[in-house]
């Protein structure tokens, strides 16, 4: 994944996190106010991913600024599916782009905020998803679209979860590389 200077995305504000936690007393405070900037996991550096927050574990630790340091885990590691945990990301999809086939080891909660974009799975089926829709996707073989003219942003809450067997059989994995999408990662 190329980090880079973000094209310019009409109609697309930034996106802003704020993240909370808690001080050495137990008071609520606010570890991080910023305007995340994108990543790029397209070779053409078209489609804007910004990467909001992970755990890697379940349940997740969410207190160590109490007692030492909080712990950015987007800035250390980037990946599709955090192993035992959780990532909370949005993808911009430029009109006409087309994210690959794949299936993680996950369920996915997406949250489609600006745009249309036609979800697909390996059958052909095909789900053309508006503003306000949402998407269960349980660890099903599938490929996002936007066959619009207009920009999109979906916001995705990836969960780790257990594999998934079909007459006795774990389904292939076959994840998306952040660093080149172009190259399938094939796992079980």
């Amino acid at each position: 994944m190329a980090d880079r200077p973000a094209p310019p995305i009409p109609f697309l504000p930034d996106v802003r996190r704020v993240i909370t936690g808690h001080d050495s007393e137990g008071k609520a405070i606010v570890i991080k106010d910023e305007v995340v900037e994108p990543t790029f996991w397209s070779p053409q550096g078209v489609n804007a991913v910004h990467e909001f927050y992970r755990t890697e574990e379940t349940p997740a630790v969410i207190d160590s600024e109490v007692t030492g340091e909080w712990v950015d885990h987007i800035a250390s590691k980037r990946a599709l599916v955090s192993p035992n945990g959780s990532t909370f990301r949005s993808i911009d999809l430029a009109p006409g782009e087309v994210v690959p086939m794949h299936r993680t080891g996950s369920i996915d909660y997406a949250i489609v905020v600006k745009g249309s974009v036609v979800l697909v799975l390996d059958d052909g089926e095909r789900r053309v998803l508006k503003e306000g829709d949402v998407v269960v996707q349980r660890g099903t073989n599938h490929s996002w679209i936007n066959e619009t003219d207009d920009w999109s942003r979906t916001y995705f809450v990836v969960i780790d979860a257990q594999p998934i067997k079909v007459k006795g059989e774990e389904l292939l994995v076959v994840n998306i590389d952040p660093q080149n999408p172009l190259k399938v990662d094939s796992a079980k």
